[in-house]
């Protein structure tokens, strides 16, 4: 796990892409470069702003060991979360072997109306699956378009079960009251809606 925790100005970095679709890496670094010289204390790499679920597994890789060979590792985070856990444990893997410093996970998004008790069971799936890479999680809440919402309820059971590797939370719900929920959690960081 990484020694120094994300904090401050975490920017959500778009993706560039060329005209056959695929992740313009030049364009990219040299954003992320710009950002992290004028004023971002970190990146979140591939999240929504960055077009992940754009690219296939193969284009996020690229796109991810681009950024640790380029970028300052402990300065990143990266969205890693598909709706299979097979793919999610994948790009976690990847991640912490890269160095990131946190990986940001959706919920298993597509099928909709599932339970606490099931995400509960597929997040612990994850981090049973990733025992051995032992990057920071932060949950991702986007429910416009996830179709699903971590409960604070859930997200403080999942921070409960697994303080070390559940570390907070980001919200793109818009939602004040449920984000200061889910600040209120002992022992969890949150990042607000960009």
């Amino acid at each position: 796990m990484t020694s120094k925790r994300l904090s401050g100005v975490i920017a959500a970095v778009p993706t560039p892409v060329t005209e056959t679709g695929d992740p313009d890496i030049k364009r990219f670094l040299r954003h992320a470069e710009w950002a992290l010289d004028n004023g971002c204390d970190a990146l979140n790499v591939l999240g929504t702003t960055g077009e992940a679920n754009s690219f296939s597994q193969d284009q996020r890789i690229a796109l991810m060991e681009a950024a640790a060979g380029s970028l300052d590792k402990a300065r990143l985070m990266v969205g890693t979360g598909t709706p299979d856990l097979k793919t999610t444990v994948a790009l976690t893997r990847r991640a912490h072997a890269l160095g990131f410093a946190a990986a940001l996970v959706l919920p298993p998004y597509y099928y909709k109306g599932v339970s606490d008790d099931g995400l509960l069971a597929w997040f612990e799936r994850l981090v049973t699956a990733t025992a051995d890479a032992p990057i920071d999680i932060y949950l991702y809440n986007f429910p416009q378009m996830t179709g699903l919402t971590f409960s604070p309820e859930l997200a403080a059971r999942l921070k409960a079960a697994f303080p070390q590797r559940i570390i907070g939370a980001k919200d793109s719900s818009g939602d004040l009251d449920y984000a200061s929920k889910l600040a209120k959690i002992e022992g969890s960081r949150r990042f607000p809606k960009q």
